[in-house]
């Protein structure tokens, strides 16, 4: 073949696409033709003119690696490796037709950032000036070889297939003009060469068949480019002023919209970027530093921006853009699942401080649920909490959904077909339901959703760590639609956070009753009795109310317990507390003092009122039989001091010094009886 690689390929324009590569990337070329003339180089690191190429010992090893990567180039593929100085450099041969028309270099750059130990024992080896050294391997580009690799091999077989469209054009040039000399020929010669002009007829066919072949080949090299960039991972289209001339398919993947829907730049940034003040404040900045770049050479900024898709769903993209001549080439980057994982690993680190810090129930319920529906705007989110009996829901946190819709299912029985929380709260099992209209678990509630505008509910069951269900998280639409995938993952997630939160708050609960209250009674313990006791006094000296105190011991329960065990002593306390619940108010204050001797305050009950309940509270217990042991009934019976408030007792020490002294009274007079003490 006679002919070099600068008559088959617009040197200019490819030089300039090298030029913009290196501009995105930052990374060096180097294009030679087969007689190692130099086409086009740009970028050579500074290290290397000033430093590795300049100083005997490290220029050896230069020469030392490109003999290296001479011998490992074949005529296909390309060639990469660390030279012996410390940088990656890559070679690939342009190859037409099995001749080595020209041989392209990339490189002089670093997979990962470097190695300034290794960089400064070189430069202490070589002799450098070690700063100035160091600072060139810092200017060194750091890309890594997933992202070296698809480039080099993409402008090889770019460079191929120009080249050898470029020789394709050649021949069918010089095929035209040897048909225009055929037939200027045969108009002098056609009378006495006949013979001659058939022959050179089937040669002008042959000629035009091998122009078609060419220009198939073309188109089927025009497709090659369409398959190379539609299986990139990323998103791409090219603007040329303003209009949009191409996008690939991973595009139309990513945003579902297809080339003859946007047209222009600024159609697109209406339909990925709705929000006018938006696209004001971040879409326009950006695109006036992109156009800026291409006059500076600078690199124009990468972008990370949600992009509204066709079917109104959100991606969050990282954008990058770059010039090709007066082409702007921009590609988007998918990073939506690592934003979101970034944002839910954000949002739980909220949670989880509020709850450490003792934020209430309520309002990191709230938290959570605004923070889920932040992030996904068309979602309405709420949280239900089971209680304690295990068979109604309760509204725990739904901000979003209309105060008639959460009146109507706050208690709400769990069952099957109960909704979709209440289902799931009953079957411990995930609930989606798509159509809430046309679904049997909403046949009762469908009137409801309409009018609070909800069309599909998908509710997650809410675990404790033992596996008890706690209640249930629950994502509604205003359009009927089944779950994604990562739909399902969020849900499951916050299913998680939410019991978390609801087992720390029962934990809590749970410390401070058992330190108010006697575990065997269920009544509160001395401290929380006195403590309630004085709030209730203070009270009651305030507002001039009157109120009176009971100290009530049971009669022989010693001999309960030497006759019977101690494990029949404890039935009979627990009946006896029960008993005493059942005769008294909810508002009385009810204590366990010692180990049979029991406190209770009763506000705003005057003397005759108090005697009365305690004559009342006495003949209950003396007539109640309690099955103890094997079922054996006893009957015990309870001596009960009374103490009323007078001007000399306004502490409750004394209140029940008197109380004490009147329960002293009941049990000398033979027990079971009341006894009220002096009032002085």
């Amino acid at each position: 073949m006679s002919y070099r690689f600068t008559d088959l390929v617009d040197i200019g324009t490819f030089r300039s696409m090298l030029q913009s590569f290196y501009q995105a990337t930052g990374i060096l070329h180097g294009l030679v033709d087969s007689e190692n003339q130099v086409i086009s180089a740009i970028g050579w690191q500074e290290a290397c003119l000033n430093f590795h190429r300049a100083y005997p010992l490290s220029k050896e090893r230069c020469e030392e690696s490109n003999r290296r990567m001479a011998k490992q180039l074949g005529c296909s593929g390309f060639v990469g490796g660390l030279c012996l100085n410390g940088l990656m450099d890559y070679v690939c041969p342009i190859v037409i037709e099995g001749e080595q028309m020209a041989t392209l270099y990339f490189g002089q750059v670093l997979h990962t950032p470097p190695d300034m130990a290794l960089f400064r024992r070189q430069a202490q080896e070589c002799g450098y000036d070690e700063e100035a050294y160091l600072e060139a391997i810092r200017k060194v580009p750091v890309v890594s070889q997933e992202k070296v690799e698809p480039i080099m091999t993409f402008f090889s077989q770019l460079a191929q297939m120009l080249a050898q469209s470029g020789l394709d054009r050649l021949r069918a040039r010089q095929a035209e003009q040897r048909v225009e000399d055929l037939n200027r020929n045969l108009a002098q010669r056609i009378q006495d060469r006949t013979k001659e002009l058939a022959a050179k007829n089937q040669q002008l066919a042959a000629d035009i068949a091998l122009r078609r072949k060419a220009e198939t080949e073309l188109s089927e090299k025009q497709a090659q480019l369409q398959a190379i960039l539609d299986s990139l991972p990323i998103g791409v289209g090219w603007f040329r002023l303003g209009k949009l001339e191409y996008i690939n398919r991973k595009f139309t993947e990513l945003f579902g919209y297809r080339l003859e829907e946007i047209a222009t730049l600024k159609r697109l940034n209406r339909l990925a970027f709705p929000d006018a003040t938006f696209r004001k404040r971040v879409i326009e900045r950006w695109s006036r530093q992109v156009a800026k770049a291409k006059n500076t050479e600078a690199d124009p900024p990468v972008l990370e921006a949600p992009v509204v898709c066709k079917d109104g769903g959100i991606r969050y993209g990282m954008i990058n853009a770059s010039w090709i001549g007066e082409r702007n080439l921009i590609n988007f980057s998918d990073i939506t699942d690592r934003w979101h994982a970034e944002h839910r690993n954000q949002m739980r680190n909220e949670i989880l401080e509020a709850i450490a810090t003792g934020a209430s129930l309520t309002e990191i319920l709230i938290a959570v649920v605004r923070d889920v529906e932040t992030e996904n705007p068309e979602m309405l989110c709420s949280i239900l909490l089971l209680d304690g009996d295990g068979k109604c829901l309760h509204t725990g946190a739904a901000p979003s959904l209309p105060d008639f819709y959460n009146q109507a299912i706050n208690g709400i029985e769990i069952g099957e077909c109960v909704g979709s929380c209440g289902t799931a709260a009953y079957t411990h099992k995930r609930v989606v339901v798509a159509d809430v209209q046309t679904h049997s678990y909403w046949k009762g509630f469908r009137e409801l959703a309409s009018r609070a505008g909800v069309a599909s509910c998908w509710s997650e069951p809410v675990f404790s760590s033992k596996g008890r269900v706690l209640g249930t998280f629950a994502i509604y639409h205003r359009q009927p639609g089944e779950p994604s995938g990562q739909d399902l993952l969020l849900i499951g997630q916050i299913a998680n956070l939410v019991s978390i939160a609801i087992e720390h708050h029962q934990a809590l609960d749970e410390l401070e009753h058992r330190a108010h209250t006697d575990s065997l009674t269920g009544v509160a313990n001395r401290g929380r009795f006195m403590e309630l006791a004085e709030a209730e006094m203070a009270r009651a000296r305030r507002y001039g109310n009157p109120y009176a105190v009971f100290l009530l011991d049971i009669d022989h329960f010693k001999e309960v317990n030497d006759k019977h065990g101690h494990k029949s002593g404890d039935v009979v306390l627990r009946e006896f507390t029960s008993i005493m619940k059942q005769v008294l108010r909810e508002v009385d204050i009810i204590g366990r003092i010692g180990g049979e001797e029991f406190a209770v305050l009763l506000p705003q009950t005057e003397p005759k009122k108090a005697s009365r309940v305690a004559e009342r509270l006495r003949e209950t217990i003396a007539s109640t039989n309690i099955a103890i042991t094997n079922d054996t009934p006893l009957q015990i019976t309870v001596s009960i001091g009374i103490s009323l408030p007078s001007a000399n007792s306004n502490l409750i020490d004394e209140i029940l010094r008197k109380a004490d002294t009147a329960l002293y009274m009941a049990k000398n007079s033979g027990r079971n009886r009341v006894c009220v003490s002096d009032v002085r």
